[in-house]
C-alpha cells in the first residue's frame, strides 16, 4: 500500500513540473527570495516513504563511484560557498534546492518505472494546448494556479517580438518565460521518442507528438527550436545506423516501417507549424541583430560574470547570490538599461528591476556563484553520466547534450525549479535508458 502511494505521488510530482505553485516565505523578487513548491512537499513525502519502503541501494551510493565522488565534491563546494556569501539566507536556500535536485537524481536513478516517460508526455501535451492558447488570445487565460502569472504582449518585460510593428506575444504555457516552456517541450519530445523505441505509437500519442511540436515553434525560442531539428535528426541517424547492424530479418524491416512512419510524422509536424507560423517564423529568426535586446543583456550580463570570476576564482560569491551581487556592477546594468527601450514602471530607478537577472551562460554562472572548483566538478561530474552511456546513443542521452547546448545560452537549469528539475532528470534518465 504504502509503495502505490510512493508511486503515486511521485507522479504527481512529475505531472506539476511546469506548474509555479508556491509560497513566499519572503518576497525580494524571483531571484532573491525564499519559497516551498507544492512539488517540495510532495517530494518530501516521496522520499520519506522510500525510506520506509526500504528502498535505498545504500551499496550503490559508495563514495568511491567516480560519479559520486565529482557529485559529492561539486555539492560540497556550493555548501562552503554559503558561507562566503554576501547573502547567506539566500545562498543557503539555494544550496538546499540544489541539494533537492541531487536526490532527486538519485532516486529516479534507482527506480524502475516505465510511467515516468508518459506522465512526461502527457504533462507536455496539456503545457502545449496551454500555449496554443496563449497564442490565440495573444495573452494569459487568467486561471489562478494554472499560468505563472498575468500577462499580455505590452506588459514589461514579457518576452514578445515585433511583427508589423506589432508585439507578439511568445507562449508561456505554465512557466515563467518561453524559454523554459521550449526546454520542457523539448524533454517531453524526446520522452515520445524513447516511449517510441519500446513500443509502439497509436494515432493519439501521433496528434500528441504534432501538438508538441507546434507548441515548441509558439515559444519562438530560437536556439531551443534549432536544437531540436538537430537532436531529432540525429536520433533519426542512431536509429538508422542500429537497423544498418540487424541482419537481414522480418523484424529489419517491421523496425525500418516504424522508423519512417516517425521521421515522416517529425517532418509533417514541424512543416505544418512552419507553415501556419511563416511570418511569425520570419520576423523573429530572420531579424536577427547584435542590437537586439535579448542580445545587448546577455552580452552584459556574461561582462559581469566574468568579472566576478576574476574577483572571486576560488569559492566564488555565494550559491544563488548572482542578482544580488550584481548590485556591485550596477554599471554595467544602467549602460544596459540606457541601451534598451522599454515602458518602465520603476518609476525614479535608473534600472528596471527586471533588468537583474543571473548571467545567462549556467557555467559562467556556476563559476561566478561558486568558483571555478565548483563549476569543473560540475562538468566532471555530467561528462563521467555521459561517457558512461555514449554507446547506447539513447533518446535521453541526446536530451542532456541538448540541455546543456541551451545552458550556453540561458540559466533556468540552475536558478529556477522547474529548470532544475528537468535537467537533473534528464541526466537521471540517461543512465536508466
Amino acid at each position: 500500500m504504502l509503495l502505490k502511494i510512493e508511486k503515486l505521488l511521485f507522479y504527481l510530482f512529475l505531472f506539476l513540473i511546469p506548474f509555479q505553485i508556491r509560497i513566499f516565505l519572503n518576497n525580494n523578487g524571483e531571484w532573491n527570495s525564499i519559497f516551498i513548491y507544492l512539488g517540495d512537499l510532495i517530494f518530501l513525502a516521496v522520499l520519506v516513504l522510500w525510506i520506509i519502503n526500504n528502498k535505498i541501494p545504500s551499496h550503490k551510493l559508495a563514495i568511491k563511484n567516480k560519479k559520486n565522488i565529482f557529485l559529492f565534491l561539486f555539492l560540497l563546494i556550493a555548501f562552503i560557498s554559503v558561507f562566503v556569501s554576501s547573502g547567506t539566507k539566500i545562498s543557503a536556500f539555494r544550496f538546499l534546492k540544489l541539494l533537492e535536485f541531487a536526490i532527486l537524481f538519485i532516486y529516479i536513478f534507482h527506480k524502475k518505472e516505465a510511467k515516468i516517460l508518459h506522465i512526461l508526455f502527457y504533462s507536455g501535451i496539456l503545457q502545449g494546448i496551454l500555449a496554443i492558447t496563449q497564442f490565440i488570445k495573444q495573452g494569459s487565460i487568467n486561471i489562478k494556479f494554472i499560468e505563472a502569472g498575468v500577462f499580455s504582449p505590452d506588459s514589461p518585460g514579457v518576452a514578445n517580438f515585433i511583427l508589423n510593428g506589432d508585439r507578439i506575444l511568445r507562449s508561456y504555457g505554465s512557466f515563467s518565460h518561453p524559454n523554459v516552456l521550449a526546454g520542457f517541450l523539448l524533454m517531453t519530445i524526446f520522452a515520445f521518442y524513447a516511449i517510441w523505441q519500446k513500443k509502439p505509437i497509436n494515432i493519439l500519442r501521433c496528434i500528441g507528438f504534432a501538438v508538441l511540436v507546434f507548441a515548441m515553434f509558439l515559444t519562438f525560442s530560437r536556439t531551443a527550436i534549432v536544437v531540436f531539428g538537430v537532436m531529432s535528426l540525429i536520433f533519426f541517424l542512431f536509429e538508422f545506423f542500429k537497423l544498418r547492424k540487424l541482419e537481414h530479418t522480418e523484424q529489419r524491416l517491421i523496425d525500418g516501417k516504424k522508423l519512417i512512419k516517425l521521421f515522416l510524422l517529425f517532418i509533417v509536424s514541424c512543416l505544418l507549424a512552419v507553415m501556419i507560423l511563416f511570418p511569425c517564423i520570419k520576423a523573429r529568426f530572420f531579424t536577427i541583430s547584435l542590437g537586439e535586446q535579448a542580445v545587448d543583456l546577455r552580452i552584459f550580463y556574461n561582462k559581469m560574470a566574468i568579472e566576478m570570476i576574476k574577483e572571486k576564482p576560488i569559492l566564488g560569491i555565494g550559491v544563488g547570490n548572482f542578482v544580488n551581487y550584481s548590485q556591485n556592477y550596477s554599471a554595467y546594468l544602467r549602460a544596459a538599461s540606457k541601451m534598451i527601450d522599454v515602458p518602465r514602471q520603476d518609476s525614479g530607478q535608473l534600472v528596471p528591476s527586471w533588468i537583474y537577472q543571473p548571467v545567462h551562460n549556467i557555467y559562467l554562472l556556476i563559476a561566478s556563484e561558486i568558483g571555478i572548483l565548483g563549476v569543473l566538478a560540475f562538468l566532471g561530474f555530467v561528462a563521467i553520466v555521459l561517457l558512461d552511456e555514449i554507446k547506447k546513443k539513447s533518446a535521453f542521452l541526446l536530451l542532456t547534450i541538448s540541455f546543456l547546448i541551451l545552458a550556453l545560452l540561458d540559466h533556468y537549469f540552475w536558478t529556477l525549479q522547474s529548470g532544475g528539475i528537468m535537467f537533473w532528470l534528464a541526466l537521471a534518465l540517461t543512465q536508466k535508458e
